[in-house]
């Protein structure tokens, strides 16, 4: 599960960020192609009885977009993507390739 490799260095960042200090909301902005299910339920396992365990955490989605040269041009789900950085375009199943951008940003971390 691709999710649980980019929390568990959402969750290094954090542990750094905090330096032991609690932490009551953490807020992260996310690719619409990652449920944001998916991210709690990572967050979750990975902080299990840990500093972290109390915290929560919010999830703000963006868009990755794709424009076709078959006249698609909007966002892209889970399955139109492949590593991150290949795009499939869910209209005429062309293959692109993406400008690697980062599919989980820590945005804010509020102190308990």
């Amino acid at each position: 599960m691709h999710e649980v490799s980019l929390v568990a260095d959402l969750v290094d960042a954090i542990t750094r960020q905090a330096g032991g200090r609690p932490v009551a909301v953490v807020r992260v902005r996310h690719a619409s192609s990652i449920t944001p299910a998916s991210l709690q339920q990572a967050f979750a396992m990975l902080t299990e009885g840990g500093p972290l365990a109390s915290s929560e955490l919010t999830c703000e989605p963006f868009d990755i977009e794709l424009t076709c040269g078959c006249g698609f041009h909007g966002p892209l789900g889970h399955d139109d993507l492949v590593g991150g950085s290949i795009a499939v375009c869910p209209s005429c199943g062309a293959i692109s390739t993406l400008h690697r951008t980062a599919e989980l940003e820590l945005l804010e971390l509020v102190p308990a």
